[in-house]
């Protein structure tokens, strides 16, 4: 195609706007067809929130007065009853805390397919970006029976294993109990533990996560799984690290020589 003016010269503005034209042209159709990131994430937020508690299976409000926390119902996949939980969330300078309560009917330390019994499985976003169970996310686990507390990583999609078998060390503990009707469940992790299958954050950063509880009956058998924000790999709720400098509470035994 020749483009020229009367005088046979080419119109280098007429051009300039042609190839402008064709270049969005371009854009517009990458664009249509380039895959769109849907948010996973609930609108559910703690934090951030300063705090540190010592952990002995007791969710004690005082302890936990500081934590940014929530009550919400639990719901199954399957049908079964939801369970109303309570989830205290909070950090002190080194570690995130979690606290939480539920109102099962019964405290089971094992179970059939639960060798622990009742407990939480926590899995986190790492990299936040909208998706769950992805190779190197962290899992963090809390039971009612012993021990109580796992540190876990994806080692393939949605299945988890402990970091120490997948080269890693174990970072964090927890603690659990029945109190009164509910069930308590505390555990902390260390903000950055150093540890490559670990998450590492720092004050404003953001991670998502979501809830699975996992119900043994008083008998041994299975329940039923109870999922926050809901069930999916696709829905979680989202934690803030605030900016804190709260020492945390350790207890040490005294040595005991003979």
């Amino acid at each position: 195609m020749n483009i020229a003016t009367s005088k046979g010269k080419p119109t280098w503005l007429l051009i300039s706007l042609l190839l402008v034209a064709a270049a969005f042209t371009v854009l517009i159709l990458n664009l249509a067809h380039a895959p769109r990131r849907v948010s996973a994430h609930s609108g559910e937020v703690f934090g951030p929130a300063c705090g540190a508690a010592f952990l002995d299976g007791k969710v004690d409000p005082a302890e936990w007065s500081g934590a940014s926390t929530q009550t919400f119902l639990m719901d199954s996949p399957s049908g079964a009853a939801p369970f109303t939980a309570s989830l205290y969330v909070m950090n002190s300078g080194s570690y995130l805390y979690l606290g939480i309560t539920i109102n099962d009917d019964e405290f089971s330390t094992i179970g059939t397919w639960l060798p622990h019994g009742d407990g939480f499985r926590i899995d986190f976003d790492n990299d936040h970006d909208g998706l769950l169970s992805e190779p190197g996310d962290d899992v963090l686990d809390i039971f009612a029976g012993s021990p109580q507390f796992e540190d876990d990583y994806i080692y393939v999609e949605t299945s988890s294993e402990s970091d120490v078998i997948g080269g890693g060390t174990s970072n964090g503990s927890g603690a659990a109990s029945r109190m009164g009707n509910l069930n308590h469940f505390e555990l902390r992790h260390p903000l950055c533990s150093g540890d490559s299958l670990d998450f590492c954050l720092h004050p404003t950063d953001a991670i998502g996560f979501r809830l699975e509880y996992l119900d043994a009956q008083a008998d041994g058998s299975f329940g039923s799984s109870q999922f926050f924000p809901v069930f999916g790999e696709s829905s979680e709720a989202d934690i803030v690290i605030g900016q804190c400098s709260i020492a945390d509470i350790f207890i040490y035994l005294p040595l005991i020589t003979k």
